[in-house]
């Protein structure tokens, strides 16, 4: 039976920052004592990567140890219960943020090629939703990462999603593109291009569009407005519609982030 390391253990902290090292800041330990703690974390990290995906009705899991530990610009917020368990811990909530190289139109189509900071993956239990969790979450988040929630790129916010962000961060509406991100119209005021606009006039839109679903991790493109890109309302998307449990991230926010997934009420993916 294989032995796994209390959560309280292991997460000193009710939110704990995980890179792609694996190993929780803050413990020492020998070579076999790391690779104990690696593996229960891991765990810990796929469980949780499952359920969201299950709750977005994603068609594959966006967030696990593996491929957290394949992307050096990751990072993963775990947020836990430490009561749970009778004082072991248990891990409730999760929030993936990274940063993408994405081709973006702003509502007068100008394209701007930016590496934003991303939402990739947003979720809560669903037995712990409406208690502000999600909140508290995103708030630490924001602090640690040292930006604004308009300042990032969601990828495939669901309805919830879009109303955890307008109840929370006053972002009362958002651009979405056709990589599955979408944006704060906001966002293009404090965004810098990554290149010069010549360099970006020899691209071509379709040619855009094409780079940019290649970095959405995933499965489904959002769908695109039926009377300009940004006119009409969007559905929620298969994810969105939950914000990771069923009615989304956080019932609070019935979000979503996680794109076609809460995709961050896909989570929140409580993208």
């Amino acid at each position: 039976m294989e032995w796994s390391v209390p959560v309280n253990e292991m997460l000193r902290d009710d939110i704990t920052k995980i890179t792609h090292t694996l190993v929780p800041p803050g413990f020492h330990g020998d070579v076999r004592q790391v690779r104990v703690v690696q593996e229960s974390l891991s765990r810990t990290i796929d469980a949780l990567g499952e359920q969201s995906a299950q709750a977005q009705g994603l068609s594959k899991v966006i967030t696990t140890a593996e491929k957290l530990r394949n992307a050096p610009t990751h990072t993963l917020y775990l947020l836990k219960d430490p009561k749970a368990k009778g004082g072991r811990g248990e891990a409730i909530g999760l929030l993936k943020v990274g940063r993408k190289h994405l081709f973006l139109f702003d509502e007068r189509d100008t394209v701007r090629e930016v590496e934003p900071l991303c939402v990739l993956d947003f979720y809560v239990r669903a037995d712990r939703q409406r208690h502000g969790h999600g909140r508290r979450l995103f708030d630490h988040m924001l602090q640690e990462e040292g930006v604004r929630a308009e300042q990032l790129a969601v990828d495939g916010p669901s309805a919830k999603m879009e109303q955890f962000l307008r109840k929370n961060y006053g972002v009362e509406r958002l651009l979405r593109q056709n990589n599955n991100f979408a944006v704060a119209p906001q966002f293009f005021a404090t965004s810098n291009d990554v290149r010069s606009d010549s360099r970006l006039s020899g691209l071509t839109t379709q040619r855009k569009n094409q780079a940019n679903y290649s970095l959405s991790g995933r499965s489904t493109p959002a769908a695109a407005p039926a009377v300009g890109r940004f006119a009409a309302h969007k559905p929620p998307s298969a994810i969105a519609t939950v914000i990771h449990g069923g009615g989304g991230y956080f019932p609070e926010v019935s979000a979503g982030t996680a794109s076609s997934r809460p995709r961050l009420e896909r989570a929140m993916n409580s993208h």
